[in-house]
Order: C-alpha cells, then sequence, then structure tokens
C-alpha cells in the first residue's frame, strides 16, 4: 500500500513484531478499569526531536517506552492520546513479519499494513506524565529503609524485554517518594510505586531474612 503525504507527520517503518513490543511495553502501565479516568485508560502518544514515545499510567505505575523514527517533516512534533483498548486491539491483529508503516499526524494516529489501513483520532492528553516523572528522578534526601511492592506491579515490566532481548532491565528506588524505577537502556523506563504502608511495616519481621539462614546450614 502507497503512504502519501499531504501534510505535517513523521513515519514509523517497522514490522509487526517491533511494533507490538513497543506498545505492549506501555499498555501493561495502563488502566482496564472502565471507572478510572479517561487518561488513566490511554496511550500518550509524543513526537519530538526525531523519537516517538508513548506513555501509560495508572497511578500505580507508570510506563515510557521510546522509539526512533524513520522520518519526519522538518520541526514536527505533536502530543495526544488515544484509547488503549484500540491500540491493544490493533496490535493483536497484526501478523508478527507483516512489514507495517505507522505516521503520526497532529492529532491522529495511522498504521498501514500491506491490506489494511488504521485511522485512529486522538484527542488532548492531559496525563501530567512528565511532572510525575521529574518527581520521582529527583534524588532523596536520605536513605528510605524498607518499603513494600506489590509483585503484581513488577509483573508488568515484563513486555518490555521484547524490547531488546538481550537486555537487561536495571532497578533502582529512587526520590524521597521511594518509586522503584526501572530502566531498558534508553529505550524504556518504568515507575513502580510502593503499597501504602498503613501499618504493615510495623507488624512485619525487622529481620526478615534471619528465617532463611537455616538453609545455608543444611547438607
Amino acid at each position: 500500500m502507497t503512504i502519501t503525504i499531504t501534510r505535517p507527520c513523521a513515519l514509523l517503518h517497522t514490522t509487526g513484531r517491533e511494533l507490538k513490543a513497543v506498545s505492549e511495553a506501555v499498555l501493561a502501565h495502563a488502566s482496564q478499569d472502565e471507572d478510572d479516568l479517561p487518561a488513566l485508560r490511554q496511550v500518550h502518544i509524543e513526537v519530538h526531536a526525531g523519537d516517538l514515545r508513548l506513555v501509560c499510567s495508572d497511578r500505580f505505575t507508570m510506563g515510557i517506552a521510546r522509539q526512533p523514527l524513520t522520518s519526519a517533516t522538518e520541526n514536527f512534533a505533536c502530543t495526544f492520546a488515544v484509547s488503549a483498548w484500540q491500540i491493544r486491539t490493533l496490535v493483536e491483529a497484526v501478523d508478527d513479519n507483516a512489514p507495517v508503516t505507522v505516521s503520526i499526524e497532529d492529532n491522529r494516529l495511522v498504521v498501514t499494513t500491506d491490506d489494511k489501513l488504521h485511522s485512529i483520532p486522538g484527542e488532548e492528553s492531559v496525563l501530567p506524565w512528565r511532572m510525575a516523572l521529574g518527581r520521582h528522578l529527583n534524588p532523596a534526601p536520605a536513605p528510605t529503609g524498607r518499603f513494600l511492592i506489590n509483585p503484581a506491579f513488577l509483573a508488568r515490566l515484563a513486555p518490555a524485554r521484547a524490547l531488546q532481548e538481550d537486555g537487561v532491565l536495571q532497578l533502582q528506588m529512587h526520590g524521597e517518594h521511594q518509586a522503584v524505577i526501572a530502566t531498558l537502556g534508553e529505550r524504556f523506563l518504568a515507575l513502580v510505586m510502593p503499597m501504602r504502608d498503613n501499618g504493615r511495616i510495623k507488624a512485619l519481621p525487622s529481620r526478615p531474612l534471619d528465617g532463611w539462614f537455616d538453609l545455608i546450614d543444611e547438607n
């Protein structure tokens, strides 16, 4: 299928597998609760400085993926949001080996394969993800000690592995809010927020490893 460019836009020539990888890395962080705010159920799309950026967050975790663009009209930049459900449905329908062209216009996402064209209109992106990222990237003034993490939130990091099969996620705790920050080079970043304490830490053992030392001495 031939793509005719008639207005400022950015283009990404890729494959179905690569489109799924970059999309699913962030879709794991979008809310699927219909009662949540629309911004938490959207994929926030940004084009800037030759990069395509995708962002999702449900408040508890946030995923950000970056993908270098194939080309873009001079000085083109845009920001908008589309339904996470629409993106999830789209990537599930695309064959892994199919050549795919993604066109990003001012307020529209167009995904084209050999036999189909998917055009998804966007709307204003109101998720303050950059502000949240800045707040959590600032160094903590002092060590934060123990904190609680929901294992289900850590599991959301798994889809990012498809972005770089031989890559490893680097985890660190950062910022006064005790967020766990996971990075996969410069392709992917995630924030995982700790669970509210509500007195639970005081009820847990102060030396949680003590119950494991007996395994060292077993024959």
